[in-house]
């Protein structure tokens, strides 16, 4: 399995060194928070461009009008960009997918811990390059992994999704064997990756690889 690190639990102070431990990861993830989809505030496009990503970055937008976000995500150099399904609305989710394609970059949907996965109508299941399904309430580092997010990626590979999904949301390698097997292609993994020494984090990389 994939793994797509989450720099939201990294110690900015020294971000270089944090960058180059994970630098075995197949993506880096961003978590993007304004204040009002989710309590917590993250840090902006503006100030990560001067940062040095050694892996392909994407963009996991919790907020409340991903248009706003989309064209500095983009120069940022995001391949991928996601945004909740609970913020906008099929409609808006449909043309924001169109305009994310159209833009060269791959359209992603995200469903939060407690939405189900019904949210995503038959039009966006086509759309979307990517399905984001959270395994926690979006926001907040460190909690517990909800079971019921991997019959939630069943039942969409069931509707026919053969793009990716992405998990996160308390992942570790207790879990990530179950995770796997329920279709999931690539894991987000924040704290448990973070709490760890640096010097141990690309072990633990390559043991999710082999899951």
């Amino acid at each position: 399995m994939k793994i797509s690190p989450s720099i939201l639990d990294a110690d900015f102070s020294q971000l270089g060194e944090e960058l180059d431990s994970i630098s075995g990861a197949d993506r880096i993830h961003l978590d993007v928070m304004d204040g009002q989809y989710v309590p917590n505030l993250t840090l902006g496009a503006g100030i990560l461009k001067k940062v040095k990503f050694p892996r392909e970055i994407e963009a996991h937008l919790m907020v409340l009008n991903p248009e706003n976000f989309i064209e500095s995500f983009i120069a940022l150099g995001c391949k991928t960009i996601t945004f909740h399904i609970e913020a906008t609305g099929i409609p808006r989710a449909i043309s924001l997918l169109k305009k994310l394609k159209s833009r060269g970059v791959l359209a992603g949907i995200t469903i939060d811990g407690f939405t189900d996965p019904d949210w995503i109508s038959d039009e966006i299941l086509s759309l979307a390059d990517q399905i984001l399904v959270m395994s926690v309430k979006s926001g907040f580092g460190g909690q517990k992994f909800m079971d019921a997010a991997l019959l939630k990626v069943e039942d969409l590979r069931a509707r026919g999704f053969t793009g990716e999904i992405e998990m996160d949301g308390g992942i570790n390698l207790e879990n990530a064997s179950e995770v796997s097997k329920s279709g999931v292609d690539i894991a987000v993994v924040g704290s448990f990756l973070f709490k760890k020494d640096p010097k141990e984090r690309g072990e633990i990389i390559r043991a999710f690889h082999v899951v």
